[in-house]
């Protein structure tokens, strides 16, 4: 009877520890932004964003609405245990040490309507783990939402101005896109009637 108890209460405390895993995983990932600017405007922002933060292209489908950039390293060496938490969820380590961690940016931006696009943006993270043999492996690791939000600020801001936020309630955001000037005031009028 007391085996049995022990066994009984060793797995509600596994099942407990495993259900606070899984639901405090991704729990800060913005979601995707719906927008009122069209198709075009959330396009060439993005490739902007990713022209500023110096990021190579390893996918480009405008047919598709996809972004893929390369893998940029975010840290190496002694630092990568403690820098892993800071854009992931590191998984727990017994075997051997963590020398590298990068990440790569997907960026999926969707045409709804003339004037309207869903953008989303995943953050896809993966560290090198050596093990205590030498063999070195790389590892996926779950992302905290940190990467994905700071690409949706400066594209935010890069196509609305200072006073956007990613803190707006529903994901909405109705601010007149300034990355791509309308049309009547992209080329001067010329009035040929005046003398």
């Amino acid at each position: 009877m007391t085996r049995t108890l022990s066994v009984i209460l060793a797995v509600m405390v596994l099942l407990s520890a495993r259900l606070a895993d899984i639901s405090g995983q991704n729990t800060s990932i913005p979601p995707p932004m719906r927008l009122y600017i069209p198709f075009e405007a959330a396009w060439r922002g993005m490739r902007d964003v990713f022209r500023d933060r110096d990021l190579q292209m390893v996918e480009e489908d405008h047919a598709q609405g996809v972004l893929v950039s390369n893998f940029i390293e975010y840290s190496s060496g002694t630092l990568t245990n403690s820098h892993i938490s800071k854009i992931g969820e590191r998984p727990k380590l017994t075997d051997g040490d963590w020398i590298r961690v990068e990440y790569q940016y997907d960026v999926l931006i969707e045409l709804i309507g003339e004037k309207e696009t869903v953008v989303t943006v995943r953050a896809n993270i993966r560290a090198l783990k050596r093990d205590f043999l030498g063999q070195e492996t790389w590892t996926k690791i779950s992302s905290n939402g940190q990467r994905e939000r700071s690409v949706l600020e400066e594209f935010g801001t890069l196509l609305f101005g200072q006073k956007f936020s990613l803190n707006k309630s529903g994901g909405l955001w109705k601010f007149e896109a300034q990355h791509v000037p309308d049309m009547s005031t992209r080329t001067p009028v010329i009035n040929r009637d005046r003398p």
